[in-house]
């Protein structure tokens, strides 16, 4: 064996060592997705992992749960709390296994063999033939760099979709909130309404029992009594459920689910967003659309190994011996290579073309998607803007005015008390209508800010407060 061989094998040897040293990280690249979400994100996140920081967690939810829950309180609870999300994470330490994997050599194999002596007068005094070698695949060295870099690409991957994940699970818990604030909103206005349909219902059955109304008179007032009760009755049920959506979202269990909510629906903005603007800001925020063009990065880096390693796929190094019976020794080296005879590569080539051709087309379409997307939460949000303004400003003034109007005249004994309870029903229903345009609203401000990867789509230093209507009255 050559000396310039020797050099090379021990070469081989050594970057084999080396390599093999290499451990995996525990952090898993989680430091990045905190840092990613840093400016998208108000709440923290932690990755659960049986360490002291968990009990930590396990205390901030407790205390947020002791209060009455907020927006902001409930989607850090979430992103504490839920087992989805911290299983989600894991997705990370496979992603860095396979980084770490990727800048390994495969093992050397070392290959020993015996041959024994059957026949002559000195067959047992002679010592048996060994026969060994020790291999090691050079081609991964040449490979080595274009496998770490599609590894790269792939690990990123995975944090922009683990980063993704987190905003999403936000953005639901958020819109879960808020459907159950609204639906509490509404559940309370519908009790007023059973309320003074009870009592408009109560003095109607006085009235038939003097005589001053009809048969019909009454079991018409009393079909209106029972479709509030039926309102009333799918109000509670919608409360019921919007709770247990937000108790999965935070995965909340046993006495942990006896939370209460504090404050009402935020307050409009004064303006909306420019549309281009917003299909701008989701473009370039929007962080499953930035995983998908890492995706479609690492199939290209595929491609391009696949292609430049089509032909010679393994190639083996080493060094082989023989101790002869006479124990005499006998070294060289040694070298395999698979001849591409019958195997070109040209179906692995065309496969990674196929999917690289694949995952492109998808990041296309997810970016089209996400511009209708954007477009059309734009444009529900400037409906249920345009909606709620019209309650604010119009409708309910007018059933103000109405009521006010109507008590005058029946204390002038010029209008009737049903009169009256109907203008307050359909005040109370026109204020139903305006929390269902108001959650809308901020529904629709939440799918914006979510197509966007967190970012506000409208500067917060321009949101001021809009007057507020009285509640139910």
């Amino acid at each position: 064996m050559s000396a310039r061989s020797m050099k090379r094998l021990a070469a081989l040897v050594m970057a084999g060592a080396l390599a093999g040293c290499a451990t995996v990280p525990p952090e898993a690249g989680f430091p990045d997705v905190q840092k990613r979400l840093e400016d998208r994100l108000p709440q923290r996140v932690a990755w659960n992992r049986d360490s002291a920081a968990d009990a930590e967690a396990a205390k901030a939810v407790a205390t947020l749960l002791e209060k009455p829950l907020t927006a902001d309180g409930a989607v850090q609870v979430a992103l504490l709390n839920n087992p989805g999300l911290q299983a989600t994470y894991e997705d990370l330490g496979v992603a860095q296994a396979d980084l770490v994997q990727a800048g390994l050599l495969r093992n050397p194999l070392l290959s020993l063999a015996s041959e024994f002596p059957l026949k002559g007068q000195n067959s047992g005094a002679e010592p048996p033939k060994l026969t060994f070698s020790v291999v090691a695949n050079f081609l991964d060295l040449l490979w080595l760099p274009a496998r770490r870099k599609v590894a790269a690409e792939r690990f990123e991957q995975v944090k922009l979709t683990v980063s993704a994940e987190v905003l999403d699970l936000a953005a639901e818990t958020r819109a879960a909130y808020l459907r159950h604030r609204a639906a509490l909103e509404e559940a309370r206005t519908l009790d007023q309404a059973l309320e003074a349909a009870q009592a408009a219902y109560d003095l109607m059955v006085r009235l038939h029992q003097a005589g001053n109304v009809s048969e019909r008179r009454l079991a018409t007032e009393q079909a209106a009594l029972e479709d509030v009760r039926a309102e009333s009755m799918n109000a509670a049920g919608e409360v019921t459920a919007t709770r247990e959506t937000l108790n999965r979202l935070m995965g909340l269990w046993g006495p942990q689910a006896r939370w209460s909510v504090d404050g009402d629906l935020p307050p409009l903005p004064p303006r909306e967003p420019d549309l281009t603007m917003v299909e701008a800001t989701v473009i370039a925020g929007n962080l499953k659309l930035a995983a998908a063009r890492r995706a479609t990065a690492a199939k290209a880096a595929g491609l391009g190994l696949t292609d430049a390693s089509r032909l010679w796929t393994d190639g083996e190094l080493g060094v082989g011996g023989e101790r002869e019976t006479d124990r005499s020794l006998v070294l060289g080296p040694s070298l395999t290579l698979a001849l591409p005879l019958f195997d070109q590569g040209q179906p692995a080539v065309a496969k990674a073309e196929a999917e690289y051709r694949q995952e492109a087309r998808r990041t296309l379409q997810l970016a089209v998607d996400l511009r209708s997307e954007a477009r059309e939460a734009r444009d529900r949000l400037v409906r249920a803007r345009d909606l709620a303004d019209h309650y604010l400003h119009t409708v309910l003034p007018l059933q103000d005015r109405l009521v006010r109007l109507g008590m005058a005249e029946y204390n002038y004994m010029l209008t009737s008390p049903f009169e009256v309870m109907a203008a307050r029903q359909a005040r109370l229903t026109a204020y139903r209508r305006y929390i269902d345009a108001v959650r809308d609203y901020w529904l629709a401000d939440g799918d914006l800010i979510r197509l966007a990867g967190g970012r506000q789509t409208i500067p917060p230093s321009n949101i001021k407060e809009t007057a507020q209507p009285g509640g139910p009255s």
